[in-house]
């Protein structure tokens, strides 16, 4: 029985192979295969952009839920507007501010080198210097300026907006002059001042500033964070003038120029400060949410059943006739 069986298997096999559409299939499927082996051994990768791994191909950061008790537990399943909002809350809860002068001290400390915690890491140049203030080696730099904060100029005493320390930073005093209170521009390579009135912060630093800039946006309701009117200088320290941008660069700054561990450790050294987070850092997914129109469900990790990121894939089905069919 078992000997007429496999009789009637090679029978039918041969069958198959005589047939016009299995010749026909198997010299598409040899192509197939033969330009897609060339494709793979001519095809130069381009440079991988720098992003990390909780990025997807597009550089969007993976959302991810938090547990109860969460710093940011109410802010879960949240988009849009209704996250901005829940946000500013979050960041205003608990939150005690500290003065401009007490900056110089709590600076010392937020902005140390991961290295050498005798210097702090400098903002745009990335200089390393002594740590201990001294007026010299560091000032404090504005990331959102001062002159587009909606205040007066700030002072040792004041404990505003101007005060926040996460909008502060470390910097050269050659390199505050220069970048004054531009606003930021995209460039390459190292600091620099922008044709049209603009600074680039550099390759290393411009994910930090857009981080810092967002935050300062959901922190205080009041700042406007756009691409519109930033060149007008004729309403700075007024609450016309607070402005701040440009937002559609700082978005792709965000992404190009991930999160890393000085950011994280200066996060933390901040809550401890003043009692707040920048959600940006922990949660930079959120940018997409609030600014980009992501939903939730684009931004959610899957485990695809085929292989992504492709250039070519063979989707072959077998009939219950045993043909190819491509």
């Amino acid at each position: 029985m078992a000997s007429k069986i496999k009789k009637q298997v090679k029978k039918s096999v041969r069958k198959v192979k005589k047939s016009p559409t299995y010749k026909f299939t198997s010299i598409i499927l040899a192509i197939i295969l033969v330009a897609a082996g060339y494709y793979y051994a001519t095809y130069m990768m381009p440079d991988a952009p720098n992003y990390s791994a909780n990025q997807n191909e597009d550089g969007f950061y993976y959302y991810t839920l938090v547990n109860s008790g969460d710093y940011y537990f109410d802010a879960n399943d949240l988009i849009g507007d209704d996250l901005k909002d829940e946000l500013n809350q979050i960041l205003n809860t608990g939150f005690t501010p500290t003065t401009y002068g007490e900056a110089k001290t709590y600076l010392a400390i937020a902005d140390q080198s991961l290295t050498d915690s005798t210097k702090v890491y400098n903002v745009y140049n990335g200089a390393l210097v002594n740590a201990e203030w001294d007026s010299v080696s560091w000032h404090r730099e504005h990331i959102w300026p001062n002159s587009r904060l909606g205040i007066d100029r700030v002072n040792d005493s004041s404990r505003n907006q101007g005060s926040d320390l996460h909008n502060l930073r470390a910097i050269t005093p050659s390199v505050n002059s220069s970048r004054s209170d531009r606003f930021y521009l995209d460039a390459s390579g190292e600091n620099q001042t922008v044709t049209g009135g603009g600074y680039y912060p550099g390759d290393d630093h411009k994910g930090d500033v857009a981080r810092i800039i967002l935050y300062m946006a959901v922190m205080y309701d009041f700042l406007i964070v756009t691409d519109e009117g930033l060149e007008d200088e004729s309403n700075h320290y007024t609450m016309a003038g607070a402005k701040m941008g440009k937002l559609s660069i700082l978005l792709e700054w965000h992404k190009e120029d991930p999160v890393d561990d000085f950011e994280r450790s200066r996060n933390q050294h901040i809550f401890e400060a003043q009692g707040n987070r920048n959600p940006f850092i922990d949660k930079p997914e959120y940018v997409h949410l609030i600014w980009e129109d992501k939903t939730i469900d684009e931004l959610t990790e899957t485990n695809p059943l085929f292989i992504q990121n492709s250039h070519l894939m063979l989707d072959l089905i077998i009939s219950k006739r045993g043909i190819l069919y491509v």
